[in-house]
């Protein structure tokens, strides 16, 4: 099964949000929550230029955001989702690998995401440490940092 990568596109902005809300509900969690929630189905068309979307066999599987941090030594991992249907098929990993090697192309030395507790284990798995607790929309849930490079 070959991923290919590449930037993603305004006409992408609706099935990529789709692909979000069905991600974030796949494990039954917060489901009222999220339907009623706007933001839950929406990828924010400033954020184009930061979006990388995996496909497989021209559908789109997945995708990530990678923002700039408050300053130019950290990136955000804003979103990371993976369609339900192509779930544990290394799309995940190879985003977030992709998202990294982004964040250093962009002068990053760290990656923060928060993660809810689901997630956790994954990005723990890539190396990403915990370094605090962030209220969300609908409970607490994990700041998770990686280095990225030796800071010079």
């Amino acid at each position: 099964m070959q991923i290919h990568l590449r930037e993603a596109r305004e006409a992408d902005l609706t099935e990529l949000g789709e692909l979000k809300f069905r991600a974030s509900v796949a494990w039954g969690d917060f489901v009222e929550e999220l339907q009623n929630l706007p933001d839950a189905r929406h990828v924010s068309r400033e954020h184009l230029p930061h979006i990388i979307v995996a496909e497989l066999e021209g559908t789109i599987a997945g995708f990530v955001t990678i923002l700039p941090g408050d300053d130019a030594s950290h990136a955000e991992l804003e979103d990371l989702f993976v369609a339900p249907s192509f779930w544990r098929n290394g799309i995940g990993a190879k985003l977030l690998a992709t998202a990294e090697a982004r964040a250093v192309v962009l002068g990053a030395a760290r990656m923060h995401v928060v993660a809810n507790e689901r997630a956790r284990l994954f990005y723990e798995a890539a190396g990403y440490r915990l370094i605090g607790m962030v209220q969300t929309d609908f409970a607490s849930a994990r700041e998770l940092c990686k280095s990225l490079r030796p800071v010079q």
